[in-house]
């Protein structure tokens, strides 16, 4: 796979699963551009501790996009001050994107793609109080007959917005259909700032292919990253001792950043996610597995699950 490739890829923010555990994992394989989980600016303003560890990281994870989301520009202010300091820290991504109910119904989200004046305070206030890239994440619109995202990404662009990134669906859309990468390359056309594509990018061919269709500068990569690092590689997932040994240190990472006890519970649902699409594997159930998953009650527990598990598989495999 070309190099120059890999290294246009974002990893997208993916709410519970985006942490930085997996972030490492991801940075092995070859990842450049590398998000947090989407974090509150009330929380960041407020100084909650469980928001603070939203932006924490292992060694090795850094320079790290963060990316903010919230309604009120003062409090965009505010919560980047409070990060501004951190060197790690290189870029704030701003969340206009997120379709999800309970983020929508505060203002937030892809609910600011109804609100363009609000948008607009939000990017000038950010980046007035930052001397890091600012980026914002847009929709398409919030439905078929109100896609405004060019008029969208031109405000983020005269607001002083470093980058935008396109999600070409609608809102009320949320993660069904088709994205429309036709789009992107609207956007592209429109703008003198970099664009990244995102959407239904599920293989190293799929980015290729979106960053020949729209001419975009850079993709966003999400779902198909959760357990699929190899997804940089270009190949199918392989199951064999490096793979193995991939599990095993995440599980470790998952322990070293969270504690033993909340260690394996943020592990389970990657854990399900590297048991998905295996090509070729007929000697085991999944069911069975996953139930095992639910049941691991350890990190300890969860290693020698995933050695057991895979450990079969590699067994079958080597007896073919």
């Amino acid at each position: 796979m070309s190099q120059s490739i890999i290294d246009l890829i974002h990893t997208a923010p993916l709410a519970g699963l985006s942490d930085s555990p997996f972030r490492v994992i991801n940075r092995r394989f070859g990842a450049k551009f590398v998000y947090s989980e989407m974090v509150s600016v009330e929380g960041l303003s407020k100084n909650h501790k469980n928001t603070f560890k939203m932006i924490k990281i292992l060694d090795n994870d850094q320079p790290l996009i963060v990316q903010l989301f919230g309604a009120k520009p003062d409090s965009f202010s505010k919560a980047v001050s409070v990060i501004e300091g951190l060197e790690y820290i290189s870029e704030i991504n701003i969340n206009a994107g997120c379709p999800v109910r309970k983020v929508l119904k505060n203002g937030c989200g892809s609910a600011l793609m109804r609100t363009p004046e609000l948008l607009a305070k939000i990017v000038a206030e950010t980046r007035k109080a930052t001397k890091k890239r600012v980026s914002v994440k847009l929709r398409s619109g919030k439905d078929p007959s109100s896609i405004n995202v060019v008029e969208m990404a031109k405000i983020c662009e005269d607001q002083g917005a470093d980058t935008v990134i396109i999600h070409p669906r609608t809102t009320i859309q949320m993660f069904s259909g088709c994205a429309d990468w036709k789009l992107i390359k609207k956007v592209k056309e429109n703008l003198k700032i970099p664009v990244i594509g995102n959407g239904d990018v599920l293989s190293m061919d799929d980015a290729k292919r979106m960053m020949d269709l729209t001419a975009c500068d850079g993709v966003m990569v999400g779902r198909a990253l959760v357990g699929n690092p190899w997804f940089f590689t270009g190949e199918r997932k392989v199951i064999d001792q490096a793979f193995l040994q991939t599990v095993v240190d995440h599980i470790s990472l998952s322990k070293e950043f969270y504690g033993e006890d909340k260690g394996y519970k943020m592990m389970k649902k990657h854990l399900i996610y590297y048991a998905k699409n295996m090509y070729d594997v007929t000697c085991v159930d999944r069911r069975t597995y996953y139930d095992a998953v639910c049941r691991a009650g350890s990190i300890k527990a969860q290693i020698a699950l995933v050695k057991d598990f895979f450990g079969m598989i590699m067994d079958q495999e080597q007896g073919q």
